[in-house]
């Protein structure tokens, strides 16, 4: 390997012969060192594949501070969600994942255990996340015998579904995630059912939610209609009661918000609450 970018005294980029570029950990590394000369690679304690050519200078600095352990352990974490979502995650996931594990082990070797007041709601509308969050915890135990429960898995969670969002603030994911689950109470006391959560309609029903509410929290919406006030219309007379329910949740974001969904927006929500309810209304009158 060929040193491209020297960061530190113990990170670099560096060049493999066919092309591929990696982040690089090790004691020393960079020290004294010019691009374009060889790695030392009996130094090497860790490489990173990064997405982006423009590191941030914070994970730089995290990966020149942090015990090898504690990378290696967020880089099995990261690689297992990369299997399950694909390469969806920004870089960042690194930064705000380490910062995250290593406080919460500091944690529970203290025996202080905190309690996410979203448990509910991550394993509900994020279960993917939710099931990275438990094989991180599997992971912390096999490699620092911590056993951790459901609620710090579900706070691992809470970065990825971050992450996933474009790196919005964890305030914002906070919201949005509150902002759901209130919309899906609207829908479940408006229909009084329970909704199939292994339907192939559910999992549509909460993934558009989960655009469509952090475009609502980002105010990203779109306002402008498509024109076709045809469908609008045929959708409004056909679904009554899934197109009253939409009023209602339009109703809800028009207090939250202050600003009212778009025709084209009340369409899509209608025919998803409309799918989303049809099968349990008729296994209740089964």
């Amino acid at each position: 390997m060929i040193i491209r970018q020297i960061f530190n005294n113990n990170v670099i980029r560096a060049e493999n012969q066919v092309g591929h570029e990696f982040v690089v950990i090790g004691n020393g590394l960079g020290f004294k060192k010019k691009n374009g000369q060889p790695v030392d690679e009996d130094k090497i304690e860790k490489t990173f594949v990064l997405k982006s050519d423009k590191i941030p200078q914070k994970l730089i600095d995290l990966m020149g501070e942090t015990s090898v352990e504690y990378l290696t352990l967020a880089d099995k974490i990261v690689g297992y969600a990369k299997r399950e979502m694909g390469d969806i995650f920004s870089d960042n996931i690194y930064i705000s994942l380490i910062d995250h594990i290593q406080f919460a082990i500091s944690r529970y070797r203290k025996s202080v255990g905190l309690k996410n007041s979203l448990l509910w709601q991550i394993k509900k509308f994020y279960k993917r996340e939710f099931m990275i969050g438990m094989n991180a915890v599997e992971l912390i135990d096999s490699q620092f015998g911590i056993q951790m429960d459901e609620h710090e898995a579900s706070f691992i969670a809470m970065h990825f579904v971050n992450a996933r969002q474009d790196g919005q603030g964890m305030q914002q994911t906070v919201e949005i995630t509150e902002v759901i689950d209130d919309i899906f109470n609207i829908v479940t006391n408006q229909y009084d059912i329970t909704l199939d959560e292994n339907s192939f309609n559910y999992s549509r029903f909460i993934t558009h939610l989960q655009y469509f509410v952090q475009r609502m929290v980002s105010n990203e919406q779109e306002q402008t209609a498509s024109g076709d006030n045809f469908l609008y219309d045929q959708v409004k007379d056909k679904y009554g009661k899934a197109f009253q329910c939409t009023q209602l949740i339009n109703h809800y974001l028009e207090d939250k918000f202050e600003s009212a969904m778009s025709i084209d927006e009340k369409v899509y929500l209608t025919i998803h609450i409309h799918r989303v309810t049809s099968r349990n209304e008729m296994q209740d009158t089964e």
